[in-house]
C-alpha cells in the first residue's frame, strides 16, 4: 500500500504554501519529478517562512544521507501503531522482529525517502496546485487514513531526525519542523475527504450531493411544472432565438405561452424529465440511462445548443434561491447541474 508514499507526508507543506498566493494567481500541477525551487526561494509566505523551509531542507539534506532513517521512522511508526500494519499488504503480516530485513518494508521506506526529498527541495516552488491536497485526502480515506496519523508520523519524524542529527537538530530545526509537521495535520485535517464527498468514477457526483439535491427538490418537486415554465419564460425573453426550437410554440408570444396546450405539455415533459432524473441518482446506471437519453435525444435530431442546457442550469438555480434552497444545498445543486450539462451537451 502507498500509504505515506510520493509527497503525501510533506506535499502539504509545499501546498500549504501555495494557499497563500496573491489573489489571480494560477497554480498547475506539480509531479513527483519536479525539484526546482524557483525565484520564491527568499519570500516568506504560507504557514512556513523561507527561513524554515531552508532550515527544514538543510536537516533534510543531512539525514538522508543515512540510508536507515526512512526504515528507522517506518519501523518505529509501526512497533508504536502495530494495528497500522495491516494498511501495508506487502508486509502487513511480517513478524515486527523481521521488518528492518524484508524487502517490501524496505521498499516502502525508500519510497518515502524519495518522495520525501522531491518535495522538501520544491518547498518554495510556486508551481504546487492546493487541490492536490483532496486527491491525496480522497486517495486515502477508503484505507482508512486519518488525520491522527499524520501527526503521529510527524512526531516519530522528528524524534528520530532529533537522534540522528544529534546537536544539528537545534531549537531552531525543531521548531521549524514542528511547524512543518503541523502544517501538514491541519491541511490533511481539512481536506481529507469523507466517503460521501468522495466522487463516483462514473457519474462524477458525491453521495453528498445527491443527498443535498433529492431532499431539497422533494419540497419542490410538486410544484415542478410551474418551476420550468417559470424557466423557460425567462430563458426566451433573454434569448427570443431559443423559442425557435420548439417548432409547436415557436411563434406564440411570450406571454401568451401560458395557457397554450402544445407549451404546457412541452412543460409537463420537461418537469417530468427532470423529476425523473432527480429521482434516479442513487441508481448509477439509471442515471447514466436518463443522461444518455436526454443526449441522443436532444443532440443532434433538435441540434440544441450546449449554452440552451446552461441557460436552463442558471435560471433554475436562480429560481431555486427564490425558493428558499440553503447556501449549502445549492453547492451541490451547482455540482449536479454541472455533471447534467456535460453528459447532456458535452464541450466539443
Amino acid at each position: 500500500m502507498q500509504f505515506f508514499n510520493v509527497a503525501l507526508v510533506f506535499g502539504v507543506l509545499a501546498i500549504a504554501s501555495a494557499y497563500s498566493q496573491a489573489p489571480g494567481t494560477t497554480t498547475t500541477t506539480v509531479t513527483t519529478t519536479v525539484t526546482t525551487v524557483t525565484a520564491d526561494e527568499g519570500t516568506d509566505s504560507g504557514l512556513l517562512s523561507a527561513h524554515e523551509r531552508s532550515v527544514i531542507r538543510k536537516t533534510w539534506d543531512q539525514a538522508k544521507k543515512d540510508g536507515d532513517v526512512p526504515p528507522k521512522i517506518l519501523f518505529r511508526f509501526i512497533v508504536a501503531n502495530p494495528e497500522y500494519q495491516k494498511m501495508f499488504k506487502s508486509f502487513a503480516t511480517v513478524p515486527q522482529n523481521e521488518l528492518m530485513g524484508n524487502g517490501n518494508f524496505l521498499a516502502q521506506a525508500y519510497t518515502i525517502l524519495a518522495g520525501l526529498n522531491v518535495v522538501i527541495q520544491s518547498l518554495s516552488s510556486q508551481e504546487l496546485l492546493a487541490n492536490q491536497i483532496n486527491a491525496l485526502g480522497g486517495a486515502h480515506q477508503p484505507r482508512g487514513a486519518t488525520p491522527i496519523m499524520f501527526e503521529q508520523f510527524g512526531a516519530i519524524t522528528e524524534e528520530v531526525l532529533a537522534e540522528e542529527l544529534g546537536i544539528a537538530f537545534n531549537a531552531e530545526a525543531r521548531q521549524a519542523w514542528k511547524n512543518g509537521i503541523r502544517a501538514l495535520v491541519a491541511g490533511i485535517s481539512k481536506n481529507l475527504k469523507k466517503a460521501e464527498d468522495l466522487a463516483d468514477p462514473q457519474t462524477k457526483l458525491t453521495p453528498h450531493q445527491i443527498r443535498d439535491v433529492q431532499t431539497s427538490w422533494e419540497n419542490l418537486r410538486s410544484d415542478r411544472n410551474s418551476l420550468v415554465s417559470a424557466i423557460f419564460i425567462k430563458i426566451f425573453k433573454e434569448t427570443p432565438r431559443a423559442q425557435k426550437h420548439f417548432t409547436k410554440f415557436a411563434n406564440v408570444a411570450v406571454d401568451s405561452l401560458s395557457g397554450n396546450a402544445d407549451y404546457e405539455k412541452q412543460i409537463a415533459l420537461v418537469a417530468d424529465r427532470l423529476d425523473t432524473i432527480i429521482s434516479a441518482m442513487n441508481d448509477k446506471l439509471q442515471l447514466l440511462g436518463n443522461i444518455n437519453y436526454m443526449r441522443y435525444s436532444h443532440q443532434p435530431p433538435r441540434a440544441i445548443p450546449r449554452e440552451r442546457f446552461e441557460d436552463f442550469a442558471r435560471v433554475l438555480l436562480d429560481v431555486l434561491v427564490s425558493k428558499g434552497v440553503s447556501a449549502d444545498d445549492m453547492d451541490s445543486w451547482k455540482g449536479v447541474l454541472t455533471v447534467f450539462v456535460n453528459g447532456v451537451s458535452p464541450r466539443q
